[in-house]
């Protein structure tokens, strides 16, 4: 297949961007297309090597997959080497041991399987996975293995090759299209729902498409598909639908380019030798940019804005790399001639049996925890509540009487207190069960996941509906009935259900109450409906005889604490210089605007009822600051949530505050 100048600088634009999108750039918010452009170049120069050699008689699948190893390998497993050295020196053990099975994952071609079931590609937990961008070699791999076979096969039993590719592509872009919309995670990580992009490529080196003799076409085509690729960088973001009918932009635009030829204008522009030589490295960009970017973003809450974590160090400490990677590992390896074929799948063998028992031995070592200082290993330490359990928790809310609601304190007496919430109420479960125990009080839990103890309200996630409101009603009728419940804790992550957007873990997820008594339709005003429904329930329980106490919400953080402290600890005792200008607190500024909206509603609500509030931040926050952590172990168990400790302590320093409550 003759050699295409532009095509190597069409691999230039399509990883640049790929680089300055993960490098967190905005006007780049749409560089992730640059894999897609990689996919459509990778199905045009497949097929035209395979198809040419098939029809000339020289092609053995032995060849193409030394010919696959010589030029994927020896980048790929110097740059794991160096990521595994690197990870051992600076992820927690929690994700160091996730990194060894990314590790194993990675050496088998399967890391776009292994992402697929952990997190979505735009999630924030992604950033901090270095491997997470060997997801498209996944793809491509399993391409490789596949697609050659397939192509072989259908040229020997003479059947239309054009035609079958054809029938490829209309199939997997329909998939595509389809899965974008009702599982996009799956949409965005498999082969199948890729292989049209690939498939683009193959039909373009298959010459489906009658070529453009005209100058002035071929140039206005390649013009046209530079800015379709532009487009789709500039105005694609996280919030597009991807990959589905809006990857066609950017892959349609790639074939655009190809098409009209190194002699068209955005062709000549293409195969500058800046550009030319950019994608001769793009292969080694790529391998190298996302880790170095991960392990940035692993670190940011606490490097501050230090010039290593800038994006010019790490672009030039990619490029540094990549031409080590190029002149050092790849060249001499593609260089050397493997006259019998086996030897060198002999070698591969062996290196990928080395990085699965180096990954298998990271993961069985839950990440190796003795490379960590012991108050590393204490501060990220966080038990789980033993109400977070499908007794307590996790339950079906038709069964959600008060008879089968789990205990706290003294088990044989009859419950005279009830926390009632979401998450945010399982988090006070622990502290509360050992008060209850240590002063021979009894109560219940009662808990659901997003579900506010609030009546009468549709709680709807993404505008899904839950079952909150049925769970909600069980409760309040047995609690209203109860003769023996005097008190109610009403537990819950107030400021997300006042109007306030999601942080941490849950970040961009979109939580909507809607008053299910005048009407069926989501109105999106959740203060309106929070400070209405808050009133109708809090009076509801006081007409039953009830003492209401609205509990106010711990302080959300906007990172995962354990994590973040834990990385300050050891940045404390390997450069302390990085952590002499870092709090381990959060201003207090941050729970006040949070909560704004909360303590609006609330005056508003004391004005109606004779609701208590029990104000947690006086026992977390002093002097302007929200502590997270008390004696070297975490307060909380992620961003919002109490870690048993935290409960405990929460509970312990409320002084007589409870007793005068549940000790009357």
């Amino acid at each position: 297949m003759q050699y295409r100048r532009d095509v190597d600088g069409l691999r230039a634009v399509a990883v640049l961007p790929v680089i300055l999108y993960h490098a967190g750039i905005s006007a780049f918010s749409g560089g992730y297309v640059g894999v897609d452009i990689f996919f459509v170049i990778s199905g045009y120069l497949i097929t035209g090597i395979i198809s040419a050699e098939i029809s000339e008689g020289t092609f053995t699948v032995s060849n193409f997959y030394v010919r696959r190893i010589k030029r994927i390998f020896p980048a790929l497993y110097f740059m794991m080497l160096v990521t595994i050295i690197l990870s051992g020196f600076l992820l927690l053990p929690e994700h160091f041991r996730n990194f060894g099975k990314s590790v194993a994952a990675t050496v088998f071609f399967s890391s776009n399987f292994f992402f697929w079931k952990q997190s979505g590609y735009f999630d924030a937990a992604a950033e901090t996975k270095p491997l997470l961008h060997t997801w498209s070699l996944g793809v491509e791999e399993q391409f490789y293995i596949i697609f050659p076979l397939f192509l072989l096969w259908l040229y020997k039993n003479r059947k239309n090759t054009k035609l079958a590719v054809v029938v490829v592509f209309a199939v997997s872009l329909a998939l595509s299209i389809f899965l974008t919309y009702r599982k996009p995670e799956m949409s965005f990580y498999l082969l199948p729902t890729r292989a049209w992009e690939l498939m683009l490529g193959a039909m373009l080196s298959l010459g489906l498409f009658k070529r453009v003799e005209n100058r002035y076409a071929s140039d206005a085509l390649s013009l046209l598909g530079a800015a379709m690729i532009a487009a789709s960088v500039a105005l694609f973001n996280t919030a597009t639908p991807f990959p589905g009918y809006n990857a066609l932009l950017p892959c349609a635009g790639a074939a655009m380019v190809i098409y009209a030829g190194e002699k068209s204008v955005f062709g000549r522009i293409l195969s500058f030798r800046p550009l030319v030589f950019t994608g001769l490295l793009s292969y080694a960009l790529y391998l190298w940019h996302w880790s170095f970017i991960a392990f940035r973003n692993y670190y940011k809450n606490i490097a501050g804005d230090a010039f290593f974590m800038s994006n010019w160090f790490i672009i030039a400490v990619t490029f540094l790399f990549a031409l080590i990677s190029y002149y050092f590992v790849e060249h001499p390896v593609r260089r050397k001639k493997f006259p019998v074929p086996s030897r060198l799948f002999k070698i591969s063998a062996a290196v990928m049996l080395l990085f699965t028992v180096i990954g298998t031995v990271i993961y069985k070592t839950d990440g190796m925890p003795f490379r960590m200082p012991e108050s590393v290993n204490v501060v990220t330490d966080v038990k789980e509540s033993r109400y977070r359990s499908t007794d307590c928790y996790y339950r079906d809310p038709m069964k959600a009487d008060i008879d089968n609601l789990c205990r706290m304190g003294d088990k044989k007496n009859k419950p005279t207190f009830i926390v009632w919430g979401d998450s945010h109420a399982l988090s006070l479960t622990d502290g509360m069960d050992k008060y209850a125990h240590e002063n021979g009080v009894t109560g219940v839990f009662a808990g659901k996941s997003a579900c506010p103890p609030l009546r009468l309200v549709r709680i709807l996630i993404n505008d899904v509906p839950t079952n909150c409101r049925q769970f909600n009603d069980i409760i309040f009728k047995d609690v209203a009935a109860d003769k023996e419940m005097k008190n109610v804790f009403l537990v819950g992550r107030w400021e997300v259900y006042s109007g306030k957007p999601t942080l941490g873990n849950d970040a961009g997820s979109e939580m909507t109450l809607d008053d299910g008594i005048t009407k069926n339709v989501i109105e999106h005003d959740n203060l309106k409906v929070f400070e209405e429904s808050l009133v109708r329930t809090i009076g509801s329980l006081e007409r039953a005889g009830k003492n209401v106490y609205f509990v106010m919400d711990v302080p959300e953080v906007p990172y995962d604490v354990p994590s973040e402290m834990g990385k300050i600890e050891y940045f404390k005792h390997v450069f302390p210089v990085l952590t002499s200008f870092v709090t381990s607190a959060l201003p207090y500024s941050h729970y006040q605007e949070r909560n704004e909206l909360v303590f609006k509603v609330l005056e508003k609500v004391k004005s109606k009822t004779n609701v208590k509030v029990v104000d947690i931040q006086d026992i977390l926050c002093k002097d302007g600051e929200c502590k997270l952590t008390e004696g070297g172990k975490s307060l909380y168990a992620d961003d919002d949530h109490l870690s048993v400790f935290g409960s405990e302590y929460v509970i312990g320093q409320t002084g007589t505050f409870l007793d005068e409550i549940l000790k009357k």
